[in-house]
């Protein structure tokens, strides 16, 4: 009987403790926006751990499969070679072990890849 609770125990706390996997090469993705005419900028982090911080304010949780839906969006852009600010900008950093990508753009871009514009836009939404 013992041995049937011992059981019973670890397969309960291994299913509690299971999580959705975030792509590992990817290990935080930094957003914000910055310049105009005091210079600030306003960073947000997500971690794969799915914690989410904003500068200056307390952590909160973003669920698993949003997270893991960012990281795969940020997987395919974290390459991209694109550095034209503004006045006014916005950026995303996407952090891997072997390198920080940041990709800058100034606000109403034209020219900066649409599926930059739509991760952000993903990013931002998740502040709300």
């Amino acid at each position: 009987m013992k041995l049937f609770i011992l059981l019973l125990f670890a397969i309960l706390y291994s299913c509690a403790t299971s999580k959705i996997q975030v792509t590992p090469e990817i290990e935080e993705i930094n957003f914000g926006n910055g310049g105009g005419f005091t210079g600030q900028e306003k960073t947000f982090k997500l971690i794969a751990d799915s914690k989410f911080l904003e500068t200056k304010t307390d952590n909160k949780k973003v669920d698993s499969k949003k997270t893991q839906e960012l990281f795969n969006q940020a997987k395919e852009l974290k390459d991209i070679n694109f550095n034209e600010p503004a006045n006014m900008y916005l950026f995303i950093e996407i952090k891997t072990k072997e390198k920080t990508n940041r990709i800058v753009w100034a606000v109403g871009s034209t020219t900066v890849d649409k599926k930059v514009l739509e991760l952000y836009n993903n990013l931002i939404s998740t502040t709300k």
